[in-house]
């Protein structure tokens, strides 16, 4: 018999059992789980664009053996749950997973949601592996395929300084003032500019107050965030990059969002960001062994742009959706 309850990221007892779950869920080769700190500062935040709860399952022995999370986006997707479940390897096949997706489905569904949302890795000289296997037989269907990317340091970058006009800004912390209503435009556009599956995603709402608050949320995650912004001749903001530490990580970066506004393609502005914003951080990146990123499969210019500056590929990512 499988119990869930519903977690309390500030009891360091439950949360503890939570996170051990999690990470030990995620223990296979490339798959980068969240650090404790990362995890409880997220399921913390106090946000409105954003609903998250967690849970965990205990067998009838009261052992943790399995635990979930659902965001529930505020301000866009109000049809969409984003999910995930783990339950320890050892602990599989008893139901525990049922259970937890069970109560994520209640929730959702009680917040007026229809649409789970769950990401699925494997590797990358398989089709398939258990993970997926569950996702499918619990009903998702597989939206979209990300590739899983890793730069293995130190790397020896290309060249490829700003041409045709265009200007670089960086910066660390907060967003400059004089770029900030531009800045949160872009992140709005990944979505729609982004390849997507079948699914309709609606662009993510993101003005000002998100931005700041996306930015106190590194803080208490104790991770940093490089960005590097291209300015048009115009001086409009054509495209951006986003890399990140975290300072309970000490062995990988991430490579986030690069978004080029279409109007501003063709001028190589992909590589530039991305390059720019790797020797900006030369500083952090001294002790790292790798930077991972993800692109949609069918997204060859970027994915062209990774492999230029040595990225491999060691995975796959499936986006899952189900709708009731």
């Amino acid at each position: 018999m499988t119990s869930i309850e519903r977690l309390d990221p500030t009891d360091d007892e439950q949360f503890a059992a939570y996170h051990a779950v999690y990470a030990a869920g995620h223990a296979e080769e490339w798959d980068q789980p969240y650090t404790a700190r990362e995890q409880r500062a997220e399921l913390l935040q106090d946000a409105p664009h954003l609903d998250i709860r967690g849970f965990l399952a205990r067998d009838g022995s009261g052992t943790a053996v399995g635990m979930g999370y659902i965001e529930m986006p505020q301000k866009d997707n109000l049809d969409l749950g984003y999910i995930d479940v783990v339950v320890l390897p050892e602990h599989r096949r008893q139901g525990h997973g049922t259970a937890v997706l069970a109560r994520l489905d209640e929730v959702a569904t009680s917040a007026g949601r229809h649409t789970l949302f769950a990401e699925v890795r494997w590797d990358v000289d398989q089709d398939g592996s258990g993970h997926t296997a569950f996702a499918e037989a619990m009903g998702f269907r597989r939206d979209l395929v990300d590739a899983h990317r890793v730069l293995t340091l130190p790397a020896d970058l290309p060249a490829a300084p700003p041409r045709d006009g265009y200007t670089l800004v960086s910066w660390r912390g907060p967003c400059p003032e004089e770029w900030i209503d531009q800045y949160a435009h872009l992140l709005t556009l990944i979505v729609q500019e982004a390849p997507s599956g079948d699914y309709p995603l609606e662009n993510e709402f993101f003005d000002r107050a998100r931005v700041r608050s996306d930015e106190q949320l590194l803080v208490a995650q104790g991770r940093v965030m490089q960005v590097v912004a291209a300015v048009s001749p115009d001086g409009i903001l054509a495209g951006h990059t986003q890399l990140v530490f975290s300072e309970t990580d000490p062995q990988d970066a991430y490579q986030w969002d690069t978004l080029v506004l279409r109007d501003h393609r063709g001028h190589g502005l992909g590589l530039t960001l991305k390059v720019q914003a790797m020797e900006e951080a030369a500083d952090l990146l001294g002790s790292r062994r790798h930077v991972h990123t993800f692109n949609a499969a069918s997204n060859a210019p970027m994915i062209a742009v990774n492999e230029k500056m040595g990225y491999r590929q060691v995975g796959w990512l499936g986006e899952y959706v189900r709708t009731t």
